[in-house]
């Protein structure tokens, strides 16, 4: 566990930005600050953020795998396909 101070910066961090980062890029942001922590960094980062701790999990996997893969071309989608609801087309078929 790190100190308040640490907490309060990166929580500074975080909001100053929030508002410019979508979810991909929060998640690899705070892998990334929760890996400059070392141990526990994942906890404080979680702590500072009020993200969840698998969601930085998520994150590290995510750079992990930029790194051993680094030919292949990260889709522009944010999250995987399928997820959502499905369309009244597919739900209603008789629907006009």
């Amino acid at each position: 566990m790190q100190d308040a101070t640490t907490i309060e910066r990166i929580r500074q961090k975080y909001l100053a930005l929030g508002p410019v980062m979508d979810e991909r890029i929060r998640r690899q942001w705070a892998a990334t600050e929760a890996s400059a922590l070392g141990w526990g960094g994942a906890s404080t980062v979680s702590i500072a953020t009020g993200l969840a701790r698998n969601t930085i999990s998520v994150g590290t996997r995510e750079l992990e795998y930029r790194q051993t893969h680094p030919d292949e071309i990260v889709g522009v989608r944010i999250r995987s396909p399928g997820g959502g609801r499905k369309s009244l087309g597919e739900t209603a078929p008789g629907l006009l």
